[in-house]
């Protein structure tokens, strides 16, 4: 039975008015205010086969503060690493573009055209725990859908995205040092007077990179799809709020808020979860590019390698574990892998053409 409703940002843009409108460095200050959580995540695909994020994370719930860092890290061939740890002494600069805790610090420096990550969590507690640091310098404008803030009852949450960057990275994996280059994604996401679980019943996650079909692969040449799509628990109405961005060549080309997740060929998780699990997720965004034209992206995504999964609950503190396990019963966070992935982009008036790479592919559930 729903008993509160959820608003989209979408949905309060006046008619005549853009819906996507670009994001501003104030959209990606620290903001730690209220029941909810707060999130800062770098998303990479380097060119020496590495992809994975860095994170850090606040939430307040039940009068306890939590601050962790979380960092996934794959490289074709080897186990994926993925590291979960307090962060302890959460420090956030004065104009709260820049945050650091044990182990992860984050700045923007002061025209927001270039990010500096330093990661060393793992490290500190394990000498062959992960250490790496990143330079992600901006390369196209960012996006938000509306003012960026959907409505779930009396509560709010909001994403912001850098839908492209330029990432140069260094770092030690599996005891073996790296040096690379690659493509980023930067999202601030931030939940107020809401419960974090209360937001979304079922989230989907997925970064593509990659170039047109048929181009020469050692052209400059790239491009980025990145999807995020939840929908609000049944209570709250059971609605889809999507927000994705596809650039190219660098720069912004297009922006949707209206996207369609299809979970396909389902299996039950062989690890347990008691989930059943998708080996095919079929995406359709539907948007305008920035200079108007309406636009389809196609995603038939195959997440066929398995990354890291991630028991919810298994990895809280002890106190808000016994307080969400009263509320739900298995939260998972499943992490996959495609190293064959292709998008169809369809723009009105125009030719479709496709491009091919590679992805990284996120499914929530909590319920």
């Amino acid at each position: 039975m729903v008993h509160k409703k959820t608003v989209t940002a979408a949905s309060l843009v006046h008619e005549g008015h853009p819906i996507a409108t670009q994001a501003v460095p104030k959209d990606f200050a620290w903001l730690r205010d209220s029941t909810g959580s707060e999130t800062q995540t770098m998303y990479f695909h380097l060119d020496n086969g590495c992809v994975g994020f860095v994170q850090i994370a606040w939430a307040y719930l039940a009068m306890i503060t939590t601050i962790e860092t979380n960092a996934m890290f794959y490289v074709p061939g080897h186990k994926c690493v993925f590291e979960t740890h307090n962060g302890h002494n959460l420090k956030v600069g004065k104009d709260s573009y820049d945050y650091e805790c044990k182990g992860l610090t984050m700045a923007w420096n002061k025209d927001h055209s270039k990010l500096s990550v330093k990661y060393n969590a793992g490290k500190l507690r394990d000498s062959k725990g992960v250490a790496a640091s990143f330079e992600f310098v901006r390369k196209s404008d960012g996006y938000k859908i509306g003012d960026g803030k959907n409505h779930i009852g009396e509560g709010t949450a909001a994403h912001y995205f850098y839908p492209s960057g330029e990432v140069t990275a260094k770092g030690e994996i599996n005891g073996e040092k790296f040096e690379s280059k690659g493509v980023g994604l930067f999202i601030h996401a931030h939940s107020a007077n809401i419960m974090p679980y209360n937001v979304g019943a079922e989230w989907n996650l997925s970064f593509f990179t990659g170039r047109p079909e048929g181009s020469n692969p050692d052209t400059e040449h790239r491009s980025t799809f990145h999807v995020l799509q939840y929908v609000t628990p049944d209570s709250y109405g059971a609605v889809n709020c999507s927000n994705a961005g596809l650039t190219e060549n660098n720069e912004l080309k297009a922006v949707f808020w209206d996207t369609s997740v299809e979970h396909k060929d389902l299996v039950k998780d062989e690890n347990g979860s008691g989930y059943d699990l998708p080996k095919r997720v079929i995406i359709t965004s539907k948007g305008k590019t920035v200079d108007g034209k309406p636009i389809t992206v196609t995603f038939d995504a195959r997440p066929s390698i398995r990354l890291h999964d991630i028991d919810v609950l298994h990895e809280m503190p002890f106190v808000i574990r016994r307080l969400v396990q009263a509320l739900i019963t298995k939260p998972f966070i499943f992490e996959r892998y495609e190293d064959s992935a292709k998008i169809t982009v369809a723009v009105e008036g125009e030719e479709p053409y496709s491009m091919v790479g590679i992805a990284f592919h996120e499914l929530t559930q909590i319920k």
